[in-house]
C-alpha cells in the first residue's frame, strides 16, 4: 500500500502512516462503533478483499457527513483499493498468457 511520509515531533523525526492509518485516524473521534467498522474496512483492504472493502467505503461515504479529513482518507484508500485491484487483475491476465 501506498505510504505517506509525515513529520512528527519537534526533533523533525519523520514517521510513515499508511493510507490505512489515516483512515483509521480520521475516525478516531466517531462512536465505538464506527471505528469499529472502519478498522473492519482496513482489515479486508489488507487482506486483499478489494471488492468488498471498496463496497464498504462507498456505503460509508454515502451514508454519513464525513469531515474533511475523512473524506480524504476514504477518496485515498477507494483509489488504492482500485490501483491494487487493477493490478492484480493483469497480473493473472499476464501469467495466462
Amino acid at each position: 500500500m501506498l505510504a505517506a511520509l509525515l513529520s512528527c515531533g519537534d526533533q523533525g523525526e519523520a514517521r510513515k502512516e499508511t493510507i490505512e492509518d489515516r483512515l483509521i485516524n480520521s475516525f478516531r473521534n466517531e462512536s465505538p462503533q464506527l471505528q469499529e467498522h472502519v478498522t473492519k474496512i482496513v482489515q479486508e483492504a489488507r487482506m486483499q478483499q478489494y471488492q468488498q472493502a471498496m463496497n464498504k467505503l462507498a456505503l460509508l461515504s454515502a451514508t454519513r457527513r464525513l469531515t474533511k479529513d475523512q473524506k480524504t482518507a476514504v477518496e485515498l484508500l477507494s483509489k488504492q483499493l482500485r490501483y491494487d485491484m487493477e493490478e492484480e487483475i493483469f497480473q493473472k491476465q499476464s501469467k495466462q498468457e
